[in-house]
Formats: C-alpha cells, structure tokens, sequence
C-alpha cells in the first residue's frame, strides 16, 4: 500500500503544473517534447538526491509573463540558464541561510497562508468548471483520506474526473517513434531581455517560496532531514537543473512549498512520487510527442480546482493559526492582503517589520 500511495501522490500537483505548462506551449509557443523532458528529468534528480516528495515546479513569475506574451521561448530558455547560473551561486554562500534567520515563525505562518491564498488564485485561470462537480470530487477526497483507498485517492479523483467531466473524444493518441528534444540556444538579445524583465521579479519569488519556505515546511514534515534539506542545496538543484536543461528546451523550474504540501497531504512520503511523475513526464513526450499536449489539456478543469483547493487548505494549516496569539492571527491575516496587492516579497517585507514592532509593543507594556 505504501508504493500505492507514493504513485497516487505523484499527481498531487497537476493543479499548478497543467495550467502554467499548457499556457506556455499555446501562447509562448515552447515545445511539449522540451518541457516535458525537462521536468521529467529534474524530478529524477530531485528523487534520488532528497528521497523525500520534494517537487518540481514552473517558475510562475517567467511563466505568467510567458502566458501573457511578454516575453518568447527563447526568452524563458535564456531565463532558466541565467537563473541557474544564479542559483549554483546563491549556493555556495550563506546569503541564503541569513536571510531565512531573520525571518520569525509568526511571518512563515503568515507567508504560508498567503501561499495558499495565491494557490486559490489559480484556480480562476483553469476555466469554468461545473463547481457542484468539483464539490463532489472535494467532498470524495476528503471522505477517501479515511478509508483504506487513501492511499490511491488522488489517482482515483484523476480517473473518476477524467471519465465523468472530459470530452475524451478530442484526444488524439498516436506513436510515431521515440521524440527527442531539440537542442536550443537563445541569442544575446534573449539574454539581454531576460536581465531586464524577467530574472529579477522571478529571483525574488524563488528565494522566498521555492528555498526558504520550501525548506521551512520540508523542516515541519521530516524533521529528521533537516540538515539535508536545506536552502543551500534546494538552490544548487535548481540551479544545476535548470543550467544543463535549459537547452533541451525546459523552462524555468525550482521546487516549490505549494507542491511539497500537495504531495504530503495526500500521503507521500518518500521520493517516490516525484519519480513517478518524472517518469509520466518523460513516457508522455517520448512516445507521444508534439500530441502529449492534447493528452494533459483532457484532463477536466473540475479534476485540477479540487486538487488546488485541497492543497491550498494543507498548505495554510488552519489549526495551527487557530493556536496562535491573537495579535500573531492579527499579523498572520493581514500578510495576505499585502501579498494579493503587492506580491510575496512585500508580504514578507511588510511580515518582518511588522512583527518586530509587535514584540516591541508587548516589551513596552510589560515595562
């Protein structure tokens, strides 16, 4: 039942991963076969290195801008070298560790919150579902997670989901041989335009959700990995993965605290879901090719909301806010509105200060 499982869970994370990827290849024109070989691989390496469900994930700042036509493929090939460059740097010094030190547990809880806010937020770009399905598939998950199916749950609301609400005559399945990715490699003007639209706004995201956060709750789930799951080493994969797979054509890609709470929450424990998604990825673009994105575009909007939501409401941890001090809630809330309107890092930023002027204020009136 425990490999049952850890392959269930492999799909934790379709909710977040199918929107920014399909986008991409329809508007941004990247090719499926490259993504796909991409993710695929890194999720690998990420597997055997951490052997926990640490995922793989688009960096959404680049793919939001991708999806909006602000910047080509090349542009995002040249971001994900320059952001592995970046991170193999930001790895071998303590920049990282310092900024995570300065950054108390009441501002985490609220950054966590804020995550799952903007979790929520995607689902308003996955189409228009039939909401009294995905009730249903909501209300199936949950009621699975207490019997022995748990173990299979997400594979069983994919399955169910996809058979019930996809139009499953529009997928076209064919082999015409292994496909290969194609080797790309942006000119200096996709450099040029990556420094200046998209490394920086990107940069920022990632210290924040896919090192420092990341790292916080891999820390609440597996205490015993704390020394090995660590912002240093969460950069130095990213960066290796996305310097030596930009060029088959990957996009940029981290881990991400969204995914790792998706894939916990629905049982994984080991590296092995992020394995089997590896390995879904890679049998999709080997044998399917250009028309494994008509396969992944199937899978009904309903079956991606109720995987969001439910990863959104693991991701907040509602229980422990409710057992917080009442200015910490205070706090906490008011991160998220200062997220929706200026981003994480200003939701942090604002956290930090905000906190220190709280334990100030309770110092003065103990005086």
């Amino acid at each position: 039942m425990r490999y049952m499982a850890e392959s269930s869970a492999a799909f934790a994370d379709l909710g977040t991963f199918l929107p920014l990827m399909l986008g991409l290849v329809v508007v941004a024109g990247m090719d499926p076969v490259g993504l796909l070989y991409g993710f695929g691989l890194f999720a690998l390496l990420t597997a055997a290195v951490y052997r926990r469900p640490i995922p793989v994930q688009p960096m959404k700042a680049v793919a939001a801008m991708g999806i909006a036509g602000l910047i080509s493929a090349d542009v995002l090939v040249a971001t994900a070298l320059l952001m592995g460059i970046i991170l193999i740097g930001l790895s071998q010094t303590g920049s990282i560790g310092w900024l995570k030190r300065m950054i108390p547990k009441t501002v985490l809880h609220g950054m966590r919150l804020a995550l799952a806010v903007n979790l929520l937020m995607v689902t308003i770009d996955l189409g228009e579902p039939q909401w009294l399905g995905v009730m249903a598939l909501l209300g199936a998950l949950l009621l699975l997670q207490l019997t022995r199916l748990s173990s299979i749950s997400c594979v069983l609301i994919v399955a169910v989901g996809w058979v019930v609400f996809s139009n499953q005559n529009t997928v076209t399945w064919s082999y015409t041989g292994w496909n290969w990715p194609q080797w790309i490699w942006p000119q200096w003007s996709d450099f040029q335009i990556s420094v200046r639209d998209a490394v920086l706004p990107q940069l920022a995201l990632t210290l924040t959700n896919a090192l420092i956060l990341t790292a916080v709750i891999a820390k609440d789930y597996f205490p015993d990995d704390s020394g090995r799951i660590t912002e240093q080493r969460l950069a130095l994969t990213s960066g290796v993965a996305n310097f030596l797979l930009a060029p088959l054509g990957a996009m940029p890609m981290c881990h991400g605290a969204g995914g790792l709470a998706a894939h916990r929450a629905l049982g994984s424990t080991t590296g092995l879901s992020i394995a089997v998604f590896g390995l879904f990825c890679l049998f999709l673009a080997g044998v399917f090719g250009a028309s494994s994105y008509a396969i992944l575009a199937s899978i009904p909007s309903e079956v991606l909301v109720t995987l969001v939501i439910y990863a959104a409401w693991v991701l907040a941890d509602p229980s422990a806010i409710m057992k917080a001090k009442p200015s910490c809630q205070i706090l906490i809330f008011l991160m998220v509105p200062v997220a929706m309107a200026f981003g994480l890092v200003a939701s942090l930023v604002f956290g930090v200060l905000a906190e220190k002027l709280r334990i100030r204020l309770l110092q003065i009136n103990r005086n």
